[in-house]
């Protein structure tokens, strides 16, 4: 019978290798036998409880570890029928851990709600690591106090004492040698926070070659995909990264509708769902701007089209007499006008009938204004 094989090399998480990811697969093997080769450091414990209750679901699957494997991958090969793991292969478990914020200056209410909520993150999670102990338990027979203090350690295991723990069936053999920890792998194993696997000191540790490139390229993998582009609360990550909350950020804050940004070393992450809001945002904004260049200028077309229409208004008042030409400003040429036109003959105002102004009205004959009366 074909067995249909399945590779899983890298993180657990909801991008990624997940419960989806994984029933793809399996719904496409239709029931038949199925291989699933893990190489990874973990992950979200949520989507490993899933996997390992899909692989269970569908029955007849061996699940073979290859290279280390940890803390959510060891957790998603309990649903198989059987656990294989290369003789090279190192084995992990350790508590799960919660994301926590990093806060700056809090007053006493604050404070308080951060003890509260840290209180409830921790009893999350030992509520957790008893779930995941339990499966241990299931697996390997033993006591919740040596599993516990197992998960405590939080250290690397070969093959053989994963085997004598009763978490694997099988050791695959291989090329009968230790795997090989450089200075590569350690700093791989740093950079995530995890413990090295303890080896025989006295075996050289040459440059990974062939083979230990595989390695390497696997570990490394793995922890490009330990870092989902958007942590929640309700995320269960294995890795021990420091987190902190950016809240500088109050444009792109109010476009996400967040507190804040997580930021991890220096760096953070966006989801698709992000990015469409920020895009969503720039489009509003550019929509925005360009309507605003457009209604400018229409209203510089309309204020150029009444300086002209003004300026074609001032020349043919100018052309009425020199006086009204000559007057200061504006306002100034319309007392010009009045005072001329209450010159004219039977137009006179009851201010100029009381005043003694001269009657003679020479500069009136003389006036454009008034030249119906040399007419």
């Amino acid at each position: 019978m074909n067995e249909t094989v399945i590779t899983l090399f890298g993180s657990i998480d909801r991008y990624c290798y997940n419960k989806n990811y994984l029933k793809y697969f399996l719904d496409k093997a239709k029931g038949q036998p199925v291989r699933l080769k893990v190489s990874s450091f973990g992950g979200d414990v949520a989507e490993a409880v899933a996997m390992a209750n899909l692989i269970s679901e569908h029955g007849n699957v061996t699940v073979e570890f290859i290279s280390f494997n940890a803390s959510a991958a060891t957790i998603l090969a309990f649903g198989a029928n059987s656990i294989e793991m290369h003789e090279d292969g190192m084995w992990l478990a350790h508590k799960c851990s919660l994301g926590v914020d990093i806060w700056g200056q809090l007053n006493a209410d604050q404070i308080e709600g951060a003890i509260k909520e840290l209180q409830n993150k921790k009893k999350s999670a030992e509520a957790i690591d008893l779930m995941i102990a339990q499966k241990y338990i299931n697996r390997s027979g033993k006591s919740l106090k040596d599993v516990i203090a197992l998960m405590e350690e939080e250290r690397w295991m070969p093959a053989s004492e994963a085997k004598d723990w009763g978490f694997i069936d099988k050791i695959i053999p291989g090329a009968h040698k230790k795997p090989q920890i450089t200075n590569e792998i350690t700093d791989c194993f740093t950079a995530i926070g995890l413990p090295l696997p303890v080896l025989n000191a006295s075996e050289a540790s040459p440059q990974p070659k062939g083979n230990d490139r595989n390695l390497v390229s696997q570990i490394i993998d793995g922890i490009k995909g330990l870092f989902p582009a958007n942590n929640t609360s309700e995320d269960i990550s294995n890795s021990n990264t420091v987190i902190s909350m950016r809240k500088e950020f109050t444009f792109i804050n109010q476009i996400l509708n967040c507190e804040g940004i997580e930021e991890k070393d220096g760096k953070t992450s966006l989801t698709v769902e992000n990015l469409q809001a920020i895009n969503d945002a720039i489009k509003v904004a550019n929509e925005a701007k360009t309507k605003a260049e457009s209604d400018l200028t229409v209203a510089n077309t309309a204020r150029q089209t009444a300086e002209n229409n003004l300026t074609a208004v001032v020349n043919d008042l100018d052309s009425l007499s020199d006086s009204v030409r000559n007057a200061a400003d504006s306002k100034a040429k319309v007392q010009v006008i009045r005072d001329i036109v209450a010159r004219i003959p039977g137009t006179a105002t009851a201010s100029h009938q009381e005043s003694n102004e001269d009657s003679k009205f020479a500069d009136i004959a003389t006036n454009p204004i008034n030249s119906y009366e040399n007419e």
